[in-house]
């Protein structure tokens, strides 16, 4: 039966992460950008969740260590992030922007997006570290 709820728990989450994800997509929606002779649709939503969702995740793997067999870890992390970030809308909008030529931006939008994830995570785990042990 635990395994049961623990599934239950993580699905909840997700739903509330995805939910989370389309209200930011709405809000933040794509906006033209020029790189160079090109003018794209720069998929501003889907960087926003990845980047939030990396912060979140370096704060959360900290500060939950002490959960446990507890089921905020699962909820948060693996519910509510797994369903708030997407690897998949990245991977398909760049594609769909080397499908129109739009080389450049893809990268960049690559680029960016693991870059500043990476920067995110860690400055999230640092900062907890930081506030736990004061």
């Amino acid at each position: 039966m635990r395994e049961a709820s623990r599934l239950l728990v993580i699905g909840i989450g997700g739903a509330f992460g995805a939910l989370s994800r389309n209200g930011i997509a709405q809000l933040f929606g794509s906006a033209p950008i020029e790189l160079g002779d090109q003018i794209a649709s720069f998929p501003w939503a889907t960087l926003t969740v990845n980047v939030i969702g990396a912060l979140l995740i370096g704060i959360l793997a900290v500060a939950l260590m002490a959960d446990g067999d507890g089921y905020l870890r699962p909820f948060l992390i693996t519910g509510f992030l797994g369903g708030f970030t997407t690897f998949s809308a990245l991977a398909l909008e760049a594609a769909d922007l080397m499908d129109n030529n739009m080389w450049l931006t893809a990268l960049v939008y690559l680029a960016v997006t693991v870059g500043a994830g990476l920067v995110a995570v860690q400055f999230g785990i640092r900062a907890t570290q930081r506030m736990v042990k004061s």
